[in-house]
């Protein structure tokens, strides 16, 4: 399904030893999670003490005026009827998992975003003309904002991220989230989320829905902006006395 030359490896393989150089060189390293953290100490060997964690937040969609227009141009799309989703082609991304999930569930209409190929690699899955898929291509802010306040749930079947601003968005708005029991994600969200395995393409959403979860009040209150502009502006100071 995923290009993988030998030019791409070596790519990747370049790359690794100059990102592995420079986070040893470094006199200290700020990252996003905990997760990435323990990935960078155990991959690149940076000594956990070296190293800092200050989180992205969600603040911005606070920001952003919601454009509605989306569902005059997808009418198929009912607001709370449709499964809402960000995708690319990276391996990471999961694209095929909300395939296979709009597949087991063709009662229920699936709204993906992103540009690329998408539907084109769906062909290669053998899962091209789902009558329930709706490829929107890429979206504005503002789209992104009322697909996300009005969906049935957010999914998010990543199976590799340093921490994820999409389902804290859709959390601020409102949106049920469903994630992927993968890398840093239950770090981040808790028990504010529904979790599912990503690699089970025959996942039952209805009873996945049906589970509990805490109100977001407390994850929302823990990332934010002004925290995170509070660290770098001290972080700032500090290096501009030496």
């Amino acid at each position: 399904f995923y290009r993988d030359t030998r030019r791409d490896r070596l790519s990747a393989a370049w790359h690794c030893l100059q990102y592995r150089r420079i986070a040893q060189k470094a006199e200290r390293i700020i990252t996003v999670s905990e997760f990435s953290k323990a990935e960078i100490h155990k991959y690149y060997g940076v000594p956990p003490e070296k190293m800092d964690v200050v989180y992205n937040a969600w603040q911005q969609m606070q920001r952003i005026a919601p454009d509605d227009g989306v569902f005059a141009r997808h009418p198929q799309l009912q607001k709370g009827g449709y499964y809402f989703s960000m995708a690319n082609l990276l391996k990471n991304k999961n694209f095929p998992w909300v395939l296979r999930a709009a597949k087991a569930k063709p009662d229920a209409m699936f709204a993906i975003a992103g540009g690329g190929s998408l539907a084109e690699e769906a062909g290669r899955l053998g899962l091209a003309d789902l009558p329930n898929v709706v490829y929107l291509g890429y979206v504005s802010d503002g789209e992104a904002k009322s697909l996300m306040a009005n969906c049935r749930a957010f999914l998010f079947p990543t199976l590799y991220e340093g921490f994820g601003i999409p389902p804290l968005e859709a959390l601020a708005l409102g949106a049920p989230i469903a994630l992927a029991k993968a890398s840093c994600l239950p770090e981040l969200y808790g028990d504010t989320a529904r979790y599912f395995d990503p690699y089970d393409y025959e996942v039952d959403l209805d009873a996945l829905a049906a589970r509990p979860v805490a109100p977001p009040d407390k994850v929302l209150a823990k990332y934010s902006w002004d925290k995170t502009a509070a660290f770098w502006l001290e972080e700032i100071k500090k290096y501009a006395q030496q």
